[in-house]
């Protein structure tokens, strides 16, 4: 059984078709434009054992208001930014921060999310070994990202409504 804290905030690629199939796991859920991306685990999805929630992290965007930008790609023009956790390291007998981040300035995909088992994930870890994740609190982290998406949900829910009140 995965445990939400084990996943959640962590960046994760998709294993080969072959593979999956090779464990006995159907992929007919996830396109493979979907499969061709890197991963954010946002949790676990409640009633379905060992199965996540994910959203496609890419490094082109097509419409500024689904995407959400990950540290260091600019900021400018959206809402929030999301961060990559730093790792503490050795530098010439230093310790120090690594700052971590993405080999292209990438994006977070937020308008479609995907629910997936974990075994068809594997890790994906920066150039020093360390696995790849969004800090979990704290600004550009995944509450910031829940919030923003639950409020553009909401915006988007209240337009619908006045459409259905301007068009009766």
């Amino acid at each position: 059984m995965v445990l939400q804290r084990d996943v959640q905030g962590r960046v994760y690629k998709f294993k080969s078709r072959s593979e999956c199939l090779g464990l006995g796991m159907l992929t007919l859920d996830v396109t493979d434009v979907v499969r061709s991306h890197m991963v954010l685990v946002l949790g676990i999805v409640p009633g379905k054992l060992d199965y996540v929630k994910v959203m496609t992290i890419t490094s082109t965007r097509k419409d500024q208001s689904e995407y959400v930008p990950i540290s260091p790609t600019p900021k400018k023009g959206f809402a929030i930014q999301l961060r990559l956790r730093d790792y503490p390291g050795w530098y010439h007998g230093d310790a120090g921060l690594f700052f971590t981040t993405l080999r292209k300035n990438s994006y977070l995909k937020i308008d479609s999310s995907y629910e997936v088992p974990i075994q068809m994930l594997v890790e994906e870890p920066d150039c020093l070994g360390n696995p790849l994740m969004i800090w979990p609190k704290n600004r550009g982290g995944l509450g910031e990202l829940r919030d923003h998406v639950q409020r553009r949900d909401l915006i988007r829910k209240k337009e619908k409504q006045r459409e259905v009140e301007d068009g009766v």
